[in-house]
């Protein structure tokens, strides 16, 4: 991406234009009641850079709910908040084969932080005196990596989620029979949905995406925001696990660090260039944006922004 502006401006475009073949394709996410009121044709793109420049196309005001690129922060508070070894006693690292929201990928640990049995035992891990004092606590860490005070709960997301959540339910009340957290299950689940409930739009989540990029420093001081410790575990379960069980496929093809959320947003990141986010609800069978993962593929090939070339 080192070339001149507008000449990057012209190679996105050109990516942008190839993705519209995909358009139509995929459903939108409407085991989530609200999920299901979007614009199915929706689109945004955003990539902002590690120099600080920004480059957005389409509706990159649109707000959207996290839901599961949310995992990342709580990984991220889970790890800032105890030791590696105490979060990676609790939640494994490796790739599984099921849906998301499978019981199956447990046995004696979650199988990663970013499934749904991974993410509800990383919420378990965030320390706080209550729901609302932790909630607050992730809520700021989006607001300072993403650079915006915008970011808000988004309430109508959140109470369609809790009233059709049983699935979760059972997964949180198994963890616990399972003894990986002692917490009151409810409590844990309320967290993990108040999470997925942030709401965000594709500019600020591609900035938060550029300071992950950048090794976990403010793009404009180069304070610390985040350990690169920390940084480089994420990216790793990003790159291993954040597309589902299309990870592996996703990371031979498209070759970025991505997590996907069923609102239809994902999230990349190029280590050392740029955070990108693509908004667009029509999801395939996994759960990923169908135009989303595919113009992943078309810039990470325009623009070489593949990590292993």
């Amino acid at each position: 991406m080192f070339l001149k502006k507008e000449k990057v401006i012209e190679k996105i475009e050109q990516s942008i234009k190839k993705s519209e073949k995909f358009c139509g394709e995929g459903e939108l996410a409407t085991y989530i009641p609200e999920l299901a009121n979007v614009d199915p044709d929706g689109f945004a793109l955003s990539i902002v850079t590690t120099a600080g420049n920004v480059y957005n196309f389409g509706e990159v005001d649109t707000r959207f709910s996290m839901q599961s690129i949310s995992k990342i922060i709580s990984l991220i508070m889970a790890l800032n908040d105890n030791t590696i070894h105490d979060v990676f006693e609790k939640v494994g690292t490796e790739p599984t084969k099921y849906k998301f929201n499978s019981l199956i990928p447990i046995d004696d640990k979650p199988s990663n932080p970013l499934i749904n049995a991974g993410a509800i035992t990383t919420a378990s891990l965030i320390v706080g005196k209550d729901v609302d004092e932790k909630f607050e606590r992730v809520l700021n860490m989006v607001k300072k990596l993403s650079d915006s005070e915008k970011i808000k709960f988004l309430e109508e997301i959140y109470s369609s989620e809790m009233e059709t959540t049983d699935v979760n339910r059972s997964i949180a009340y198994y963890l616990r029979s399972k003894k990986i957290f002692s917490l009151d299950a409810e409590e844990v689940l309320d967290l993990y949905i108040r999470n997925c409930s942030i709401g965000i739009n594709a500019t600020e989540l591609a900035h938060l995406g550029a300071v992950l990029a950048n090794g976990g420093a403010d793009l404009v001081t180069g304070d610390e925001m985040i350990s690169r410790e920390t940084v480089k575990i994420v990216l790793a379960q990003m790159a291993s696990c954040g597309m589902y069980e299309e990870s592996g496929e996703f990371l031979l093809n498209v070759g970025i660090p991505s997590k996907s959320g069923v609102s239809g947003a994902i999230l990349g990141i190029v280590p050392g260039k740029c955070g990108i986010c693509t908004y667009s609800p029509r999801l395939d069978e996994s759960g990923n944006s169908v135009r989303g993962k595919n113009l992943l593929k078309i810039l990470s090939k325009d623009l070489n922004l593949n990590i292993f070339l």
